[in-house]
């Protein structure tokens, strides 16, 4: 018994201008989900870091953004490629690709939004040609589409880790596709066979290629932390201070009408907190200490860049910016630190710092110059009795 296939689907294989469209398509849908992969993973880190309602919406806006220009992308290179037509089974299997891929890897309300109107973006003007039935199908469709969007973006976690779950919500989400497209373009029941097993077959190549990035960024960002990063406060190391410290210097030394401050600090009578309320509690003020100054550091200046130096000591390097301006940041942080005490216990830990700063000079010869100056005028600040700062040798108490 011999089995007829489609006339026009298989010999489309052979076609070397298809294949080669094909070959572009599949490389820049590569590449675009290499920018979404590394720009989501990116954008987790920041929503981390900084943990502010503002930052989570503008996040999500950037990555719809993106999400859509990819699609805008796709769409214009489809009709470039097959002489100003975008009516393709490729392009639409690319265009849905894009989508859920970025329902899986994106974790915002602004991508769920993105592949719920989608459809109506790209197939919604054959709605006023006045075909009820099709009108009927595509609302219906729309709706089955929300209902499978809002699962997958409930279930991801879940859906990633069981193969054919994942499997039955590609046949499904693209199952919705083509009701959406099959009334336009009238494929045949085998060929739109031939479709979903393309899609899913896509899908499974594009998610190999993805977790491929995925996992070598975590393992980049992962080595990266380990190196550059302390453990228990997650800010920069003295390891990193002493790479930057080397670099900056080369940098600002030869242009010196660009200023360039450093501030040390170091917490009073840090040994305390620990002797009256444990070790446990220390390391809550470090952690305390070093998430608000990060915060309120990108805060008011992206110019202030901190690092943990040892034990209770920081040091902040302030780029761009005099000693002015960069004692004028630290008296905001500190009052924050006054007016936010650490909660730990019950018990309401008052936390006071003292601090030394100091502009790079054109005498200095090494970037060693500029720290033992700052570091001397860190203990200046602490033999004045503590809880105050020393800038460029004169010490002052904070009012």
């Amino acid at each position: 018994m011999s089995i007829k296939l489609e006339a026009g689907v298989f010999p489309k294989l052979l076609n070397v201008d298809a294949n080669i469209n094909a070959i572009i398509i599949g490389l820049i849908t590569v590449g675009l989900i290499t920018i979404l992969t590394i720009m989501s993973y990116s954008f987790e880190d920041i929503s981390r870091r900084h943990k502010s309602r503002l930052y989570d919406v503008v996040l999500g806006l950037s990555e719809g953004a993106v999400v859509v220009i990819s699609m805008i992308l796709v769409q214009h290179i489809f009709k470039a490629l097959n002489a100003g037509s975008s009516a393709n089974w490729f392009y639409a299997t690319t265009q849905m690709t894009i989508l859920l891929y970025s329902l899986y890897t994106m974790q915002n309300a602004v991508i769920e939004f993105v592949n719920i109107i989608a459809p109506l973006y790209i197939f919604g003007h054959h709605l006023f040609e006045g075909n009820t039935g099709y009108n009927i199908i595509f609302m219906g469709a729309l709706i089955a589409m929300a209902i499978t969007v809002i699962y997958i973006a409930r279930n991801k976690n879940n859906l990633l880790n069981d193969e054919w779950k994942y499997i039955a919500l590609q046949i499904i989400y693209g199952g919705i596709w083509w009701l959406i497209i099959w009334p336009i373009y009238r494929f045949s029941p085998i060929r739109t066979i031939y479709i979903m097993i393309g899609f899913i077959i896509y899908m499974w190549i594009i998610r190999f290629v993805a977790t491929w990035i995925r996992n070598s960024f975590n393992d980049y960002n992962n080595l990266s932390k380990k190196v550059n990063y302390d453990e228990l406060t997650r800010v920069r190391n003295r390891a990193n201070f002493d790479e930057v410290s080397a670099e900056i210097f080369k940098v600002y030394s030869k242009n010196k009408e660009i200023p360039l401050t450093m501030a040390m600090f170091d917490i009073d009578h840090f040994k305390l907190f620990n002797d009256n309320y444990g070790h446990m509690a220390g390391d809550k003020v470090l952690q305390h200490v070093a998430s608000e100054f990060e915060h309120q550091l990108f805060q008011q200046t992206t110019r202030g860049q901190l690092f943990r130096y040892g034990g209770e000591e920081f040091v902040i390097i302030f780029r761009g910016l005099t000693t002015d301006d960069a004692t004028k940041v630290i008296k905001y942080i500190r009052q924050k630190l006054i007016n936010e005490p650490l909660e730990y216990n019950g018990n309401e830990l008052n936390v006071r710092i003292s601090f030394g700063i100091s502009q790079l000079h054109p005498s200095d010869r090494n970037f060693n110059d500029l720290f033992k100056r700052v570091d001397h005028y860190l203990y200046m600040s602490k033999e004045a009795g503590r809880n105050r700062l020393t800038v460029e040798d004169r010490t002052f108490t904070f009012g």
